[in-house]
């Protein structure tokens, strides 16, 4: 890694004229030199994420058991992935034909894995519910140390009013947690006012809509039953079950099962994600101009992981040092994102202010931009897209789509819980209250709300059972918090520094 290229251009920058032939040449050495490291960063991603999901997350137990809800389609898929992951090098000496026929099967197997992901978010939701209802069945056996109640009633008021701006996150973690506890009309009435509250656009609206919708119906989501099929009969099979007739011992395996079916199937979303990784790198190179060589000449590192990984191939070595060099390759990898971020500030120390931008960017730069911001895309593919404050414009939202996207949201749950068995229902219903926005006012009742929920129709065993839930889930909340206030503080130093 060549440091002082951008100190170079960086003095170049202030050294050369203003005028917009100077700062053409200027930008399409900065984009030639951004294109570089997008496509070096992609490779070594590339060979590192395939060591660690096909050497690493392979050899764990829960990945192992998980393996066995695989089916023969997406079996073949890991392994031609790999295979293509292993002859990148030789991209460039392909036949055009080849070319075009190898990346159509890279997309086609990139589509795959996307929508594996979502199918997978709906078996996640299933599968927690069956966790929830076998889980509300142990508390009938649990047994646990007193609890003051008056004193649990103030620490929840507390904790809830504790900090103004964190109030309604607050109230959905403990009106989450403990048994659903409203009318069928009332819950629409709390359902309809929390999804009238203000939204900034639409488009914030639809997405609380199709979270509520997708959280309270996993098998609503396109693909589910189809991809990983045996996932979606254990899930048929736990749910047709009637946990109330079991025994302390039955429910406890039964439990169990839940649990591993969870495992398995974040497993299967930790491998999925994985692949897509491995696919979006392999396109990037595979679009990528400049040869293998080229690359290696600027990232020697890139040759010796490769030897490193052709051994890996052929011998089966020792763990450490499959980590060691992962991390070792890990720190090339973010020395490279530091000096793509280099680049990016230089970029927004160009004056164009006395300037015609269109007689500075020509066709060339265009397509250059273009290319770049498909390499990046790929490259985002796990992060989560952050809009800043204004990145959309607020329009005047018509209250009529609001109403009428309510009533389809009330329809669905009318229409699937009516035939659901009631357990399933209350814990579906239980989920959606941590997720739909708290109506305004609701906290003047949400002690009694509380209250009813936790001593109406509960044994005394039931009830201490969700007391002890709510103080373990808030001092889980309050152990998060302090973490992320934490992190947040260390990354601000970081970028202090920097």
């Amino acid at each position: 890694m060549q440091q002082d290229e951008v100190r170079e251009l960086r003095e170049q920058l202030n050294k050369t004229p203003k005028t917009p032939n100077e700062i053409s040449l200027l930008l399409k050495r900065i984009i030639k030199k951004q294109k570089e490291i997008v496509q070096i960063i992609s490779i070594l991603e590339l060979f590192n994420e395939t060591v660690y999901l096909y050497h690493v997350l392979f050899r764990k137990k829960n990945v192992a058991n998980a393996l066995a809800y695989l089916d023969k389609e997406t079996q073949n898929i890991l392994e031609v992935v790999k295979n293509i992951a292993n002859n990148t090098k030789y991209f460039s000496l392909m036949e055009e034909k080849m070319k075009r026929n190898t990346e159509k099967t890279i997309r086609k197997y990139k589509e795959y894995f996307e929508n594996a992901i979502d199918v997978l978010y709906g078996y996640y939701v299933e599968s927690r519910y069956v966790n929830e209802v076998v889980s509300d069945r142990a508390r009938d056996f649990f047994s646990e140390e007193l609890i003051d109640e008056e004193e649990f009633y103030e620490n929840v008021i507390n904790f809830i009013n504790e900090v103004e701006e964190e109030k309604e996150e607050r109230i959905k973690e403990i009106i989450s947690s403990i048994p659903f506890a409203m009318s069928k009309k009332r819950f629409y009435e709390y359902l309809t006012k929390g999804l009238e509250k203000d939204y900034s656009n639409y488009e914030a609206f639809l997405e609380n809509v199709i979270d509520i919708e997708e959280n309270f119906y996993g098998k609503l989501i396109e693909g589910y039953g189809e991809i990983f099929p045996r996932i979606a009969k254990k899930i048929e099979y736990l749910q047709s079950l009637d946990f109330k007739e079991m025994t302390r011992e039955e429910v406890d395996v039964y439990f169990r099962k839940s649990v591993e079916l969870i495992k398995s199937v974040q497993s299967l979303r930790e491998i999925s994600f994985s692949v897509l990784k491995i696919i979006n790198r392999l396109l990037v190179v595979f679009l990528s101009e400049n040869k293998f060589e080229t690359l290696f000449k600027k990232e020697p590192f890139i040759g010796e992981y490769i030897d490193f990984y052709g051994k890996l191939n052929k011998n089966s070595l020792d763990y450490k040092e499959i980590e060691k060099n992962i991390k070792t390759c890990d720190n090339v990898i973010s020395n490279w994102y530091f000096e793509l971020y280099r680049y990016n500030l230089l970029l927004g120390e160009i004056d164009y202010s006395d300037l015609e931008i269109m007689e500075i960017i020509d066709e060339g730069i265009l397509e250059d931009i273009e290319t770049l911001s498909e390499y990046e895309n790929l490259l985002n593919d796990t992060s989560e897209v952050v809009l800043e404050d204004g990145q959309i414009e607020e329009e005047p939202i018509d209250m009529a789509l609001i109403k009428g996207e309510i009533k389809n949201v009330i329809s669905l749950i009318e229409d699937i819980s009516r035939n659901m068995k009631n357990e399933y229902r209350k814990a579906r219903m239980r989920r959606l209250m941590g997720i739909i926005p708290v109506p305004q006012n609701f906290e003047k009742e949400v002690l009694h709300y509380i209250k009813n929920s936790i001593e109406l129709d509960n044994s005394r065993s039931r009830k201490l059972s969700f007391m002890h839930t709510v103080k373990k889930k808030i001092e889980l909340y309050k152990d998060l918090k302090n973490q992320k206030n934490f992190y947040e503080a260390i990354i601000k130093g970081a970028k202090d520094v920097i």
